[in-house]
C-alpha cells in the first residue's frame, strides 16, 4: 500500500514524510502513535516503502516500479526485520530483541535501506527495552527503525525521546469491557464536592474491577498453556516453566488493566468536552455516556474537567512506577471527590 492511500487523513504527516525522503533527510528512528496496531503496521510498511525506493519523485513519492517497491508490494523485502509480541505471552522477550538487533546489524545490498520495525512496542519489557537503547540511540548504517504503538506511556522515556513521534490516532477505540464491568457507571459517581465516603467506594469498585482482570488474565494463560509440559520431571525446567507461565498472566492482566485505564481516560476527556461546550453527538465515544447520570445537565466547570484529567493521568503514572494499585485508586478517587 503505498503513502498515497494515507493522504486524506493524515496530509500534514504525508507532506512531512515526503518532504525528508525529497530531501534525502529520512530520519532513523520513528515512533508510530495510534489506536488501531494494524492500522500502524499498514502505515509503516506505506513509509517504509517510500523510504526504500529508488525512483521516486521530486515531491518524494515512492515510483511503485523500481525493485524495492515491487518487493514491498509483494511483502517480500529482504531488508525489512519485523519483531512482534509472541502469539501466547503477548511479550517481546529480550532474547527475541537481540536476535532482532543483531538482524538489523547485518549487511544490506549496496543501496538498498535496511528496516526494522517493532510491532506492540507496548508489549517489550524495560529489560527488553533496554537491550534495544543502544541500537536505538546508534543505528547501523542505512537503518530505519520503527516502533509502533497504542499504548506510548509504557514506554521508557529514554526511548520515546530518541524517536520522531508521529501521532496516526483516529479517535476509535473498543471500550466494551469497560462498558461490560460498569466502569462508567462508577466513573459517572466521581465529582467535585461529592466527599470521601463516595472516593473510597468508587476507588473499592475500581479495585474490584481489576481483580476480576486478573482472574481473566489467570484464565486466559491456562488456556493457552501446552499440556504436554505437565509430567516434565525436571525440577530446574519446570521452575522455569512456571516463571513464564506466571510472566504470561502478568502481561495479560497488565494489558487488560491499561485497557481499563485508557477507558477511564476517555471518559474524562469527553466530560472535559462536555464542560466546553462541546454536542455530545461530536464526541469521539458518546455511546460511553450511556450511563453519565445527570452530567449533560451538570457537567463541571472547564477547570474542573482538566483537574480531573490530570488526576487520572497521575493515577496512570503511579501504575506504571510499581505504586500499590489500590492506594494510587483511593489517592486519584479522593482527590477527585474532595470537598472544599
Amino acid at each position: 500500500m503505498p503513502l498515497t492511500e494515507f493522504e486524506a487523513q493524515y496530509p500534514r504527516i504525508c507532506r512531512a514524510l515526503r518532504q525528508a525522503k525529497a530531501a534525502d533527510r529520512t530520519g532513523q528512528a520513528y515512533l508510530l502513535i495510534g489506536d488501531d496496531a494494524d492500522f500502524l503496521e499498514k502505515f509503516s510498511l506505506a513509509w517504509a516503502q517510500t523510504a526504500a525506493c529508488v525512483g521516486a519523485s521530486e515531491d518524494g513519492q515512492a515510483c511503485g516500479e523500481c525493485q524495492p517497491c515491487q518487493l514491498f508490494q509483494k511483502q517480500a523485502y529482504p531488508e525489512c526485520f519485523v519483531i512482534r509480541p509472541q502469539s501466547k505471552s503477548r511479550l517481546i522477550t529480550v532474547d527475541a530483541m537481540r536476535q532482532f538487533d543483531h538482524d538489523i546489524s547485518l549487511a544490506a545490498l549496496p543501496g538498498r535501506l535496511k528496516v526494522g520495525i517493532v510491532v506492540e512496542a507496548e508489549c517489550l519489557g524495560d529489560e527488553a527495552q533496554n537491550a534495544f537503547l543502544k541500537t536505538l540511540e546508534e543505528p547501523p548504517r542505512g537503518t530505519m527503525l520503527l516502533l509502533l504503538t497504542v499504548n506510548a506511556r509504557r514506554l521508557l522515556p529514554t526511548i520515546r525521546s530518541r524517536c520522531q513521534c508521529m501521532s496516526l490516532l483516529r479517535n476509535r477505540q473498543d471500550y466494551s469491557l469497560a462498558q461490560q464491568e460498569g466502569l462508567f457507571a462508577i466513573l459517572a459517581n466521581l465529582r467535585r464536592q461529592a466527599g470521601v465516603k463516595v472516593g473510597l467506594q468508587a476507588a473499592g469498585r475500581i479495585s474490584q474491577l481489576f481483580g476480576k482482570l486478573h482472574d481473566l488474565a489467570e484464565k486466559q494463560a491456562e488456556a493457552e498453556r501446552d499440556p504436554r509440559w505437565d509430567d516434565i520431571e525436571n525440577a530446574q525446567l519446570k521452575k522455569q516453566l512456571a516463571e513464564e507461565q506466571e510472566a504470561r498472566v502478568e502481561a495479560e492482566y497488565v494489558r487488560l488493566r491499561d485497557s481499563l485505564i485508557d477507558a477511564m481516560l476517555a471518559w474524562f476527556l469527553q466530560r472535559f468536552l462536555i464542560a466546553n461546550g462541546m454536542a455530545v453527538e461530536l464526541l469521539p465515544h458518546p455511546e460511553i455516556l450511556a450511563e453519565a447520570g445527570d452530567l449533560l445537565e451538570n457537567p463541571p466547570s472547564p477547570w474542573e474537567a482538566e483537574q480531573d484529567i490530570r488526576e487520572v493521568e497521575e493515577f496512570a503514572r503511579c501504575v506504571k512506577s510499581y505504586v500499590e494499585e489500590r492506594l494510587a485508586l483511593d489517592a486519584m478517587c479522593l482527590s477527585i471527590t474532595e470537598k472544599r
